[in-house]
Order: C-alpha cells, then structure tokens, then sequence
C-alpha cells in the first residue's frame, strides 16, 4: 500500500508540473492548441479560421523583433567595442551565438503543428502503455527530481542572464524598455524550447524502461510453463494455451515498441536545430564565463568566483542533456539482453517466431540520438566538450601571457 501510495504521490506530482509547463508554453506563445483532457489530445483549430491567421501573423512579427533585440541580450557578456584581442574573440562567439539563435527561433516559430502531432502521439503512446503493462501510474518519483533539478539549473541561469537588462539605462527610452521587455519573454520562450528537449529523452526514456521492465516481468511469470516440480506442471495443452497468449502480448509490444522508437526519433528530428543550439549556447556560455572569470581575476575582481558557478551550472545543463539521451538509448536496447530466444523455446512455433521477430526489430530498430548528423549524445561526448573547455582554457591563458587581455591599438582602430 505504501509503494502504491508512493506511485501515486509522484505521478500526481509529475502531471501537475507537466500541466503547468502545458500552461506556461501557452502564455509564452509556444503552444496555441486547446487540451482535450477527455480525450488527452491537442486540438487542433480549424483550418484557415481567424485565430489561425492571426497566429501565423503574430509569429512572424515575434521573429522580427527577436532578431532585433537578441543583441541587446547578449551585451552584457561582452565589450561593445573590442579593446583587445580576447575580447574580440568573445564578441565573435557571442555573434555567432546570435545567429545560430536566430535561426533556431524561426525554425522552432514555423514547426507548431509539427510538435502538436508527436506530444499526441506521445499522450496516446502513454496511453496504450498503461493499458498494456496494467500500471495505473508510469512517472516514477526520479522524473519529478530531474525535473526539479533541470529547473533549478535554468532558473539560476536565466536569473544570471536577465538581471543586467534591468538595468536603468535600459529603461531610459520607451522604444528600448519595450525592445527589453519583449527580449525578455521571447528569451524565456527560447528557455523553454530548450528544457523541453532534454524533458522529451527523459519521457521516452522512462516509457523504455517501463516496457523492458514489462517484458521482464513476463519472462518471470513464463517460468511457471518451463518447471519440473509436481506441484507446478503444466499439460502441454495449457503450455501451447500460455505459450499463445504470451506470444499475443509480445507481439502487441512490438507495435508499441515501433511507435516509440518512431515518436522518438520525430521528436529527436523536429528539434535537432533546437538540441544544436542548446549545446552550443551553453558551450559558448561556458567559455564566456570562464574567460569573464580569468578578466575579473587579473583585475582582482572578487565577482570571478560568480562567473566560474554559473560556468558549472552550464555545464551541469549538458550533462543533464546528454545523461537522458544517454539514458534513453541504453534503455531502448535492454530488450536484447533478456533471455526472450532461449525461454520456452522448441515448445511451440508460434511463440518462437514472435520472440525471433521482436528481437530482430529491436536490432534493426536501433536507437541513436544525433544532433544534425554531427555528433551522438552520449556520455562519452560529456569528455569531449570537457576537453574542448580545457583547449579553451590554454587559449586564455596562452592570450593572458602573450598580452591578449591588454587593449591593443590595432583592435581598437578597427571599431571607431
């Protein structure tokens, strides 16, 4: 009663904030499809009707003025004017963050319908799998935690990241409070885009796991069919009967086991631009801060040790990100490491192919998470950005040497 009541208080837990984030990506613009909670879909509006257009039309104008205004929120992490050598280097990867922010908020402004199509997919796969593995309750009490945690991680960043465009001078003219303002919220929107992929690969992986977990559990149950003792043995009849039914059940996983992979890689394919630049941005952070942390050091600044947390709480967002891919993948192969081919085997054919099957669809359906063909999101990647933050600190320190962080007249001739 316990455990159940456990269950219950996590997935109780787990819907409230799922419902919220609904709500939220609803006031951030995000999201402009009404939920059927009877039916547990997004509604989509009808096409062509008032509300449609005027969306389409609100998105497209929400595009221009990000494009205006992200500058204004990455001006506080690097000098207007370059007046040396390491600060024209930052504002060059702060440039080719505003690009490659750009380009993600068009691509994610233009793929509404695309992201109802696989969260439905994913409610009516959430569905179906509490049907089939009988278990009322499938959020344990591990995704309210890593929720809470990714939240805090992004709560401490976006804190750090918005509280220089409060600044009074950003409020001196009304046009450039509204461009803050509307900076801000559509800053937030980006957030949220970015959480809600890691949040995806933490769904299917936990959706992967309770499926494993299910044929595991069926595996124990067949023992029964294969057992010597008097008290347990079975006639060959109710073994072929067992045998049939089990088949039945194996083969209706395969479907979900389809669907899921399939949903997960839309899911993987519709963001890829998004997981691209939530990588990115937070590389690019980790350097900007440690090179604010190492500029602030030699100007004895005691605010260095501010830069080099908040350097660690981005690199704790890409490891989150890149542990749940992880996590998710590993989940999806652990069918191919149960005994499926070698219980009950040679008792009956019908039972055999749908094992041989199954295991041939798990083989052929392999799982892998890449972002843009570039890289796989693994845990072996977590050691290569930590090698490439590494590289960069020997390039700060090689500038620090060579006199990088002192104003050079050639830099500054280039920007009067």
């Amino acid at each position: 009663v316990m455990a159940e009541s456990g269950s219950w208080q996590s997935e109780k837990w787990s819907r409230f904030l799922l419902l919220w984030l609904y709500r939220l990506a609803r006031l951030l613009s995000l999201l402009s499809f009404p939920l059927d909670r009877d039916e547990l879909q997004l509604k989509a509006p009808k096409r062509g009707s008032n509300n449609r257009i005027l969306s389409v039309l609100w998105r497209c104008l929400v595009v221009l003025i990000y494009a205006g205004v992200w500058p204004t929120l990455n001006a506080h992490l690097v000098e207007t004017k370059p007046q040396s050598y390491a600060e024209l280097f930052a504002a060059l990867q702060a440039l080719s963050v505003t690009i490659l922010a750009v380009v993600s908020f068009i691509i994610q402004a233009k793929g509404e319908s695309a992201i109802r199509e696989v969260l439905n997919r994913y409610l009516t796969l959430y569905r179906r799998i509490c049907s089939v593995t009988r278990l009322q309750y499938l959020f344990p009490f591990k995704f309210v935690v890593f929720f809470l945690l990714k939240f805090l991680f992004t709560l401490v960043g976006c804190f750090h990241e918005l509280i220089p465009l409060m600044a009074a001078e950003h409020f001196g003219e009304i046009f450039q409070s509204v461009a803050v303002i509307f900076g801000i919220y559509m800053w937030l929107g980006t957030l949220f885009v970015l959480d809600a992929c890691f949040l995806g690969f933490l769904v299917s992986g936990i959706l992967y796991e309770h499926m494993a977990n299910n044929i595991s559990s069926m595996l124990k149950r067949m023992q029964v069919i294969e057992s010597n003792e008097a008290s347990n043995r079975l006639s060959k009849y109710r073994k072929m009967q067992l045998l049939c039914d089990y088949a039945d059940e194996l083969d209706e996983l395969a479907l979900i086991y389809s669907e899921l992979y399939a949903v997960t890689l839309a899911f993987r394919g519709m963001l890829q631009w998004q997981m691209m630049f939530y990588i990115y941005y937070n590389f690019i952070n980790i350097c900007l801060m440690l090179y604010q942390c190492m500029l602030r050091y030699l100007q004895h600044d005691e605010t260095a040790l501010i830069s080099l947390a908040m350097a660690f709480v981005k690199m704790a967002n890409l490891v989150l990100l890149i542990m749940c891919a992880d996590y998710t993948v590993k989940e999806s192969q652990r069918p191919k490491l149960l005994a499926l081919d070698t219980v009950c085997s040679d008792i009956d054919q019908r039972w055999d192919k749908s094992a041989e099957t199954f295991l041939c669809q798990v083989q052929t359906q392999r799982l892998e998470i890449k972002v843009l063909g570039f890289f796989h999101l693994n845990n072996e990647f977590i050691l290569f950005i930590l090698s490439a933050v590494i590289s960069y600190l020997f390039i700060m320190i090689q500038f620090g040497l060579t006199g990088g962080f002192e104003a050079s007249n050639d830099v500054k001739n280039q920007f009067e």
